[in-house]
């Protein structure tokens, strides 16, 4: 009897720790090729047959736009290519979910698209990215994973949209809003994944969004500031369930009503921000299962619509059980 063919996947990488040379925290990321990595993992043969492509090659927190759309448009052209079952994508975790979003909201995948990274790099002692990549190539090889785009990572499955990294060290340094993660590696568990919303056009030019911490030490002016130097939107980095201190509100309702999108965030690391009455009054939008960054990202794909098509757009896409408390 004839052994069944393993299914084909596009490995794409883009660097960060899980392609790093060196140990601790002084590293170089994204040195190490797919090839290079995927030697030290001979039972990936076991679950697929796997072709590479690196976009780009860089530490993380130096991704721009530039790179996004790069990156989207391998994607896209994979997903086209009928040879592949699924695509996997390396990554870095700094900005990890800044791509997530934007690739959770722009797509329209007919296939598994599975990010991964690591927080040690393969050389440091208890290195994590061998785990997860095999784990990535697992999930996006196996025949019952939905569509759509995932992030595999310390043994746990990650819905791209929610996707937060909520500790600096941490070999799982991941949490999603509202529910957590999707399921388990082991046993290996994913549920039905919902219907999925059309995807958002990517803008002919990138938007400004600004990122305003409201702190006690910052001036609510900075808004007024960010506009007149040509912001689309703006995130405000709030206290606790993104609450919006007195000597703002007025600032932000004159941003509001001038067609800003004002987005409340929260600094705390987990949590969702949910509607409050304060949205009415000054005209602002929460945050929802967003975090701060994915929020700009958000922004910069709805900056341009009409002010009650992106209210409508944003609840039904970021707020948890539809903005329902």
């Amino acid at each position: 009897m004839a052994a069944t063919a393993c299914p084909r996947l596009l490995w794409l990488a883009t660097g960060g720790t899980v392609a790093a040379a060196g140990r601790g925290i002084a590293y170089r990321a994204g040195a190490l090729s797919p090839e290079t990595l995927l030697e030290a993992l001979p039972e990936a043969g076991r679950y697929a047959e796997i072709e590479f492509a690196a976009p780009y090659a860089i530490d993380s927190k130096d991704a721009t736009p530039q790179h996004w759309l790069r990156l989207h448009t391998a994607i896209t052209e994979a997903l086209a290519r009928p040879e592949f079952a699924g695509l996997v994508v390396s990554h870095g975790t700094d900005t990890l979910e800044e791509t997530a979003t934007l690739l959770a909201l722009t797509l329209a995948p007919t296939k598994p698209v599975v990010l991964t990274g690591a927080m040690r790099p393969p050389s440091e002692a208890g290195a994590d990215g061998p785990r997860n990549l095999l784990h990535a190539i697992r999930l996006a090889a196996d025949a019952d994973t939905p569509p759509g785009v995932f992030l595999v990572f310390g043994e746990e499955i990650f819905p791209a949209l929610g996707l937060r990294k909520a500790h600096t060290l941490a070999l799982q340094p991941f949490a999603a809003e509202p529910r957590g993660a999707l399921g388990t590696t082991f046993p290996w568990l994913l549920p039905p994944i919902e219907e999925r919303p059309s995807p958002l056009p990517i803008p002919p030019s990138w938007p400004r969004v600004a990122l305003l911490a409201a702190t006690a030490l910052d001036a609510p002016e900075a808004l007024r500031q960010a506009q007149e130097t040509g912001a689309a939107a703006a995130v405000l980095l709030l206290p606790g369930h993104g609450s919006v201190p007195e000597r703002w509100e007025a600032a932000i309702a004159d941003a509001t009503a001038s067609g800003l999108l004002v987005v409340r965030a929260s600094r705390c690391g987990q949590g969702p921000v949910l509607p409050h009455p304060v949205d009415e009054r000054l005209g602002t939008l929460p945050a929802g299962i967003l975090s701060a960054p994915a929020a700009r990202v958000a922004a910069a794909l709805l900056a341009s619509f009409a002010a009650q098509e992106r209210q409508t757009l944003w609840r039904a896409r970021f707020l948890p059980f539809g903005g329902d408390v």
